[in-house]
């Protein structure tokens, strides 16, 4: 069940997504330490490695402070990494906000009275869109065949189904607000990201891939592989969704709209045209969201027009 917490802030409300927790509960937070780990984790993701070596601190220490935080809610495992021949426990911020009710003394409400956070678009696509204005680099694949798989893009038709819903957010954009991927510069890939296709069809994809919490599956065909559950996806119309850090510039974000084929990025811009409340009803967490899909012919006429969700975060 979802919460709210909303602010007052001067002359407009904020609206936040909140955990409920029990008041015994908040002892969590009686060490610095933890305050630490969970203002450090609520910008960058990280595991107990990462955590001791940014706060100087021993790994058990992280450890123990992870463990608790995690029990009551406040953080999540949202990926796992090989480090050294071992796997990393990658944990991130559940919610900006928790919040402990102390005493029933609630009053009903209608359904229209109910605040819900409206602004949930914005927050997904921030940095990318500030103040209606475009802040990434678009990056589409060449149509003409290139790159070490000699492949052209096909996504452009499915890609004007989700500039209209971009169109929607912006209040005015600079031209040319997109980029081949053969005509980008290495400095301009430090930047706020936002790629189609997949490695065959985009080689910016292919420059990132190895570094993804999910990945493309090249060797072998075509699939897509989730580092947080370990399960591969080779069906053809399958689609992802991955709002991640910019591994190119940690400082950034990387939004990814992709698919193992073309019917695959047509469901997944289906799911983020279409279902994006269900998206984020499931991913609390603006700065790191993995959402993968599978489309189907809902009506029988041979057209993808659905899709069924197969792995979230």
């Amino acid at each position: 069940m979802p919460f709210h917490f909303i602010e007052n802030n001067g002359n407009k409300k904020l609206i936040y997504n909140s955990i409920l927790v029990e008041p015994k509960k908040l002892n969590i937070f009686g060490s610095d330490l933890a305050l630490k780990i969970v203002k450090e984790l609520a910008s960058n993701p990280g595991c107990a490695m990462d955590l001791a070596r940014k706060l100087n601190e021993h790994e058990q220490k992280i450890y123990y402070h992870l463990r608790r935080l995690e029990n009551v809610g406040v953080i999540k495992q949202i990926r796992t990494e090989k480090r050294y021949a071992m796997t990393a426990k990658i944990y991130s911020l559940t919610s900006p906000v928790i919040a402990a009710k102390l005493h029933e003394d609630g009053y009903e409400i209608s359904n229209e009275e109910i605040p819900t956070p409206s602004n949930n678009i914005e927050k997904f696509l921030y940095p990318f869109v500030e103040d209606g204005k475009l802040n990434a680099r678009i990056i589409i694949g060449d149509p003409y065949s290139h790159g070490k798989y000699d492949t052209g893009s096909t996504e452009g038709p499915h890609i004007f189904d989700f500039a209209l819903f971009l169109g929607n957010m912006l209040k005015s954009c600079d031209f040319p607000h997109y980029k081949l991927d053969t005509d980008v510069r290495r400095d301009e890939l430090k930047d706020n990201l936002i790629l189609f296709g997949n490695p065959k069809t985009n080689a910016v994809i292919d420059m990132i891939n190895d570094q993804l919490p999910v990945y493309f599956n090249v060797k072998e065909g075509c699939s897509i592989v989730s580092r947080i559950s370990n399960k591969t996806y080779s069906d053809a119309r399958t689609g992802l969704i991955l709002k991640t850090k910019n591994p190119l510039d940690k400082n950034k974000s990387l939004l990814l709209i992709g698919g193992i084929r073309t019917r695959g990025f047509q469901s997944a811009v289906i799911a983020f045209t279409k279902h994006f409340d269900k998206i984020f009803q499931r991913n609390t967490n603006a700065n790191e969201i993995v959402c993968i899909v599978e489309g189907f012919d809902e009506d029988s006429d041979k057209i993808i027009d659905n899709i069924r969700f197969l792995e979230m975060l």
